[in-house]
């Protein structure tokens, strides 16, 4: 063998090695479970026979410890597991309810087995240990009732305000620059924008101001929301800040959906300090809020298409909000008397008349007046002086709406030890006549937006201790500033 292709062999073995080191590397989608198998005197047991049962699924996975009693299963689905430890001369030892989440390792620290017989079976009740001794990632997991019953996010308010009750976050209010889901908030002293946003392990990151590209804010499509604050493994790295990733639902053994919905009404609110103090809002205060509807409302279905080995999971959601709001700037722009009296100045310019015709005024929409304290010029052309135009901010009220719509679908199958996920995520958001902040223009605009996701998962196990995943992703966000 000459030495070049020597060299190579090496490289290949050492890089074989160096994956066979790194079982839980990339586990975005993903999580684990492991633990160490003793008997009641502490003496590691070599052997074991050790098995995870997908509680929503059937999905059963099989493995056995090592030489040192430890024993591991890699990216499994997530979601609650049967775990079933068994070994010559022992009671099967036997744990109903197994939470793994994606990224993280369900380490269930020493699980000691009686002496017994193998037909015996004791049912250990009890948490994971409070420290996990195999990663130092620090994750939290939102799931099961906390998505179901926490305040703040069954209104399609967001998904960020779960953020929040975690040590070390902060809500960044009005200092940040990027999109949110729900509040911006801020990670380890870092701006808002600095978090990296992931869907099922899937990149989320709007590339122009940062924050999420598309929105899932809906809970009945969401399994588990993971917030990693600190110590992040290998497989993150694209922001400084926390890492979010939203895991969507998928079809279980059974048969199961929601049908929801709520509804908001200007009826039930009040005035904002700021729309009824002089200090804020001058002549221009309101007597009563602003009109308003708002409603949202969805489904959700999910279930075997053939049971144990394929499951299908669907929703659909809409908001649709209608409301009038005062849109103000305070850029100055020719008022209509103004515009009159310079009109009397130079009656033959062209670029004057270009701005009759299409100036702020020209729409009439929403009653277009003046706004704020009014300032009056001398306008001086070529030789030509025009005193005494008039000028102020232009305030209009209009109306508003917001029309959302959102579809999910993902199907999973689950052939021996190939385990198949589809996800297709579909989200449109278009927002009316909306103030853009364009400065002395005073023209209203629209925003529309229209971001889709598409992801495919293929997770094979070579051996009861060698299991690799392959994914690809595509995801893509079009939206059309100041349209109208």
């Amino acid at each position: 063998m000459n030495r070049k292709l020597r060299d190579i062999v090496v490289l290949v073995a050492l890089s074989l090695a160096l994956v066979w080191c790194m079982p839980a590397l990339g586990q975005v989608l993903k999580g684990s479970i492991s633990g160490t198998v003793t008997d009641p005197q502490g003496a590691v047991i070599s052997g074991a026979q050790v098995k995870a049962t997908n509680l929503e699924t059937g999905a059963v996975y099989t493995t056995t410890s090592d030489s040192s009693g430890l024993f591991r299963f890699n990216l499994i689905p997530t979601g609650n597991y049967k775990l079933e430890i068994g070994a010559q001369g022992f009671k099967t030892s036997v744990q109903n309810k197994v939470e793994v989440t994606a990224g993280t390792d369900a380490s269930q620290g020493t699980l000691k087995l009686a002496v017994g017989g193998g037909s015996e079976t004791v049912e250990v009740i009890g948490a994971a240990p409070l420290i996990d001794t195999t990663q130092s990632q620090i994750t939290n997991t939102f799931s099961g009732v906390q998505l179901q019953t926490f305040t703040g996010i069954q209104e399609n308010e967001g998904l960020d305000n779960l953020a929040l009750f975690v040590p070390g976050i902060t809500n960044t209010r009005d200092n940040t620059f990027s999109n949110s889901n729900g509040p911006g908030f801020s990670s380890n002293g870092l701006r808002g924008r600095n978090n990296d946003q992931e869907i099922d392990g899937q990149n989320n990151n709007d590339n122009s101001v940062g924050g999420p590209s598309l929105f899932v804010s809906d809970t009945e499509f969401v399994q588990q929301y993971v917030l990693v604050t600190n110590q992040f493994g290998p497989e993150y790295g694209r922001n400084a800040g926390s890492v979010v990733n939203i895991i969507t639902k998928s079809g279980t053994n059974n048969w199961h959906g929601s049908l929801f919905g709520n509804e908001n009404n200007s009826v039930l609110n009040s005035l904002t300090n700021g729309q009824k103090n002089p200090r804020i809002c001058g002549d221009n205060c309101l007597t009563q809020p602003p009109r308003l509807n708002n409603e949202f409302s969805g489904f959700t279905i999910g279930g075997p298409m053939v049971k144990n080995k394929m499951f299908i999971f669907g929703g659909f959601d809409n908001q649709l909000i209608s409301t009038q709001s005062p849109e103000s700037t305070t850029g100055l722009t020719p008022t209509p008397a103004g515009l009159a009296t310079l009109n009397g100045c130079f009656p033959t310019s062209q670029s004057l008349q270009a701005f009759n015709k299409f100036g702020p005024y020209s729409i009439s929409a929403g009653s277009p007046h003046p706004f704020s304290d009014t300032s009056v010029r001398s306008i001086r052309s070529g030789a030509t002086l025009c005193p005494g135009v008039q000028f102020a901010g232009v305030e209009r009220t209009l109306s508003t709406p917001f029309h959302g719509f959102d579809w999910v679908l993902k199907n999973d199958i689950q052939l021996g030890g190939d385990t198949i996920t589809s996800r297709y995520i579909f989200n449109r958001g278009n927002n009316f006549n909306l103030d853009f902040g364009d400065g002395a223009n005073g023209y209203p605009v629209n925003v529309t937006a229209l971001s889709q996701a598409i992801l495919e998962s293929w997770t094979h196990n070579f051996s009861a201790h060698m299991v690799n995943e392959a994914r690809v992703s595509f995801n893509r966000l079009n939206v059309d500033f100041g349209g109208n």
